[in-house]
């Protein structure tokens, strides 16, 4: 049977989060599991980007080379990165955006004490909560931006709910006194929708998302179910 390049990169995905949850509940590979882990995020994101922005390249209205929505898509992209590491390195060091809490080394390299990988996982996030989006909710225009919007971070904030217990387990981050404050949670929408809703009317994501960012979504939601139940 033949299998397509989108199926295999969806298999693999799965394949390699599994393996890491696996990895993580029976104890092994743990320095593996450390060294891979900002490569991973940081490689999902370029993985996601890439393929969205092959979509964008082969719209009717596209014309060959960098067209005007691949610029921009491209410079909405850089700026989710850039904003999603500012906005931790402002949470991080003053504790009033997302609550007290601070990075633990794990997640290399780092800049001023934020690792560099978390700009991306911003950008992955919100690919896959606009995929899922755009599967789930039809919706046009201003108020179609808006909705859509509003979708987009609540399904990020879905996906905090799932990542937070699990990273403090892999002890990406931890929170002071130990429990995650709601205003995190807020944050996390706000923040969200903001971005998103700039991405919408950029009209940057508009295209046919592929199911590929969908199943990141899940996979990753799997695996926070593993490394939170093997606690």
């Amino acid at each position: 049977m033949r299998i397509n390049t989108h199926s295999l990169l969806v298999l693999v995905v799965y394949l390699l989060l599994l393996a890491g949850a696996a990895w993580h509940a029976l104890a092994v590979l743990q320095r593996a599991m450390r060294l891979l882990a900002a490569p991973m995020i940081i490689g999902l994101a370029l993985l996601l980007l890439g393929e969205y922005l092959c979509k964008l390249r082969r719209l009717p209205a596209a014309p060959r080379g960098a067209s005007p929505i691949v610029l921009r898509f491209l410079g909405w992209s850089s700026a989710v990165v850039v904003l999603g590491f500012l906005v931790e390195l402002v949470g991080v060091h003053t504790g009033w955006l997302f609550g007290p809490y601070e990075y633990r080394g794990v997640l290399q390299p780092e800049l001023a004490g934020v690792p560099v990988a978390i700009g991306f996982a911003w950008l992955a996030m919100l690919l896959s909560s606009a995929a899922l989006t755009q599967r789930f909710l039809q919706a046009r225009g201003a108020a179609g931006a808006l909705r859509s919007a509003a979708s987009i971070a609540a399904f990020m904030v879905l996906f905090d709910l799932f990542m937070e217990p699990a990273a403090v387990a892999l002890d990406y981050w931890q929170w002071q006194g130990g429990a995650v404050p709601l205003q995190n949670y807020a944050a996390w929408f706000v923040i969200g929708f903001l971005l998103a809703y700039a991405g919408l009317r950029l009209g940057v994501l508009q295209a046919e998302f592929s199911s590929l960012p969908r199943h990141a979504y899940l996979a990753q939601l799997l695996y926070f179910t593993v490394v939170n139940l093997s606690r």
